[in-house]
């Protein structure tokens, strides 16, 4: 089984526009609200890949009661740490051409009794899991080092933990030792304090990384596709000619591809992580169907060109 966890879950409201103006009157094709959160994300997708998986969030109030009965509903085990006030909600516009605008509010605070039982919660939950998957960022009332915690706690009763959040809770995590991280571009620059322009700039702010204590990084570049670093490779994946519709969600995909294939080759996670992530940014919303039908468009190699520049480079992020 593999468990994740979602410190500031959300429902993600997804609006759909055939045009959009400023200051106007825009007219709505598609709305849908789901319960979502990064690691949210990542249960719905390996729940409807037939994947066992518990999810594990704080909610309350109304939304609360929404996401537990949603979950229900489509039969995804979880566990809820009863906040007693509303989840937030995050809005993702999407508008042609190829426009995908997000507002998202800060997530629900937790006071210090919530935070203890989410950590319990945690602990009893993924006892003999695969994997358990630390994901998102962390509300008010939890601090940096709460990640860190977590992961030395799993590991004590022999559970491999993967860390897909930013900043200094990113930071402060690598000294326990996650097996993996998964940090977008912007975020690895910001990690490593250094802009990333190139592929080979990935690779070496992913080597930092791992020096710093992670086993390995996987990291999403948007369009360019993603790269997973290791202790002594280093592979590149993408896939041609995907047609865009939505990229909310396409790193929680990614995610969830890379945990879902067991292979112990490195080129075959990759590979999936690659095909789900590809198969989420052609979705309107966070509930993807993967798309067998691109597994041919997906391409894994170690011989990339490591001067070749990031179409999305992280220059703004580290400019300050």
């Amino acid at each position: 089984m593999i468990v994740t966890v979602t410190p500031a879950p959300a429902i993600d409201w997804t609006v759909k526009v055939d045009a959009f103006d400023w200051d106007a009157v825009n007219r709505v094709v598609q709305s849908t609200r789901e319960p979502s959160g990064k690691g949210l994300n990542v249960s719905w997708a390996l729940h409807r890949a037939g994947i066992p998986t518990t999810a594990v969030f704080p909610a309350g109030g109304e939304t609360g009661s929404y996401m537990r009965d949603s979950l229900a509903r489509e039969g995804l085990p979880h566990v809820v740490i009863d906040t007693g006030r509303e989840v937030r909600t995050n809005i993702t516009l999407v508008a042609p051409p190829d426009h995908s605008t997000k507002l998202n509010e800060a997530g629900t605070p937790l006071d210090a009794a919530q935070v203890a039982d989410l950590h319990d919660a945690i602990l009893t939950t993924c006892r003999g899991a695969r994997m358990t998957l630390l994901c998102g960022s962390l509300p008010k009332g939890v601090e940096p080092e709460f990640l860190a915690r977590v992961v030395r706690d799993l590991a004590a009763i022999g559970t491999p933990t993967t860390v897909d959040t930013s900043g200094a809770a990113l930071a402060a995590v690598l000294p326990a030792r996650p097996v993996l991280v998964k940090p977008n571009v912007h975020e690895l620059a910001d990690l490593v304090g250094a802009p990333i322009e190139t592929f080979g700039d990935v690779e070496s702010a992913a080597r930092e990384t791992i020096r710093r204590g992670a086993a390995a990084v996987l990291a999403s570049l948007g369009a360019d596709g993603a790269m997973l670093v290791t202790g002594d490779q280093a592979l590149y994946g993408r896939a041609r000619e995907i047609p865009f519709v939505n990229s909310v969600g396409a790193g929680d995909a990614l995610l969830s591809g890379y945990v879902a294939e067991q292979s112990d080759d490195l080129g075959d996670r990759l590979r999936n992580a690659v095909l789900w992530a590809s198969s989420a940014v052609s979705h309107a919303t966070t509930l993807f169907p993967i798309r067998r039908d691109f597994a041919e468009r997906v391409e894994v190699t170690r011989d990339f060109d490591r001067g070749a520049r990031l179409s999305e480079p992280s220059l703004d992020l580290v400019a300050g």
